[in-house]
């Protein structure tokens, strides 16, 4: 369990407050050196449930990043949508409906696989070609 201090200690961090920030605005550190202020900081930011807690809070941000720029694209991809089938100028339809179709990947061009072929192999199908022409 963290204590009222370490929990402000931690909230002030994930606000995007600086360590040595954070802990003053956590603590008393009115008779305290600059020093030992970031030494004491950064001695609580290493306590096992304090760093465990902190670790929490950035993946549960990350998550939200996440959530959010799903829902941004979500939001793009309707109103292009609306757009290309709705009523509008031909100009506006055109361009979004070539933005979705880049976005589910009409337009990418389709990989022919490579095939080595020897200067005899390539000889040997030209004279394979003729003679079916010539018969």
């Amino acid at each position: 369990m963290l204590t009222a201090k370490q929990e402000n200690f931690i909230e002030l961090l994930a606000e995007g407050t600086s360590q040595s920030s954070a802990y003053r605005g956590a603590y008393d550190t009115q008779n305290m050196s600059d020093k030992t202020v970031w030494e004491e900081a950064s001695r609580l930011r290493r306590h096992p449930k304090v760093s465990t807690r902190i670790l929490e809070l950035e993946k549960e941000k990350a998550a939200r990043r996440r959530l959010q720029a799903v829902s941004r694209e979500e939001r793009v991809l309707n109103e292009l949508e609306r757009i290309a089938f709705g009523d509008g100028h031909v100009s506006g339809k055109l361009k979004a409906m070539e933005l979705l179709g880049k976005h589910i990947g009409f337009f990418n061009p389709k990989k022919v696989p490579e095939v080595e072929r020897t200067s005899k192999d390539l000889l040997t199908e030209i004279q394979g070609r003729i003679g079916s022409i010539l018969k």
